[in-house]
């Protein structure tokens, strides 16, 4: 019970930060630079979750599949550097997850 409690508590504080920031600092009143900045906030949480996800697929014990998930994310990486095209970006990434789970 006291466990629920405290996810429950980290959930409102996270809430609360994030419904303060949205209402009371909207983005057209920040500095130039920081407005410059959240254009990349996405793209960096994305590649962020992306290296904690490819870190933790990468295992010794099964090189063939850490090799295909590597490989995966360098083509996705490409895509997205070549094309700059999010949907495209998505969707590469989805059909190499797809290839790599049914192919494997």
């Amino acid at each position: 019970m006291a466990e629920l409690l405290v996810i429950a508590g980290l959930a409102l504080v996270c809430w609360i930060f994030r419904i303060t920031f949205v209402l009371l600092v909207p983005a057209d009143r920040l500095p130039i630079g920081v407005q410059h900045g959240l254009t990349y906030l996405a793209p960096a949480v994305l590649a962020g979750i992306a290296a904690v996800e490819l870190t933790g697929m990468v295992d010794a014990a099964d090189p063939v599949g850490s090799l295909l998930g590597v490989g995966a994310m360098g083509v996705v990486g490409w895509v997205a550097c070549r094309f700059r095209n999010l949907s495209l970006t998505v969707a590469v990434g989805v059909v190499a997850i797809l290839a790599i789970d049914l192919l494997t």
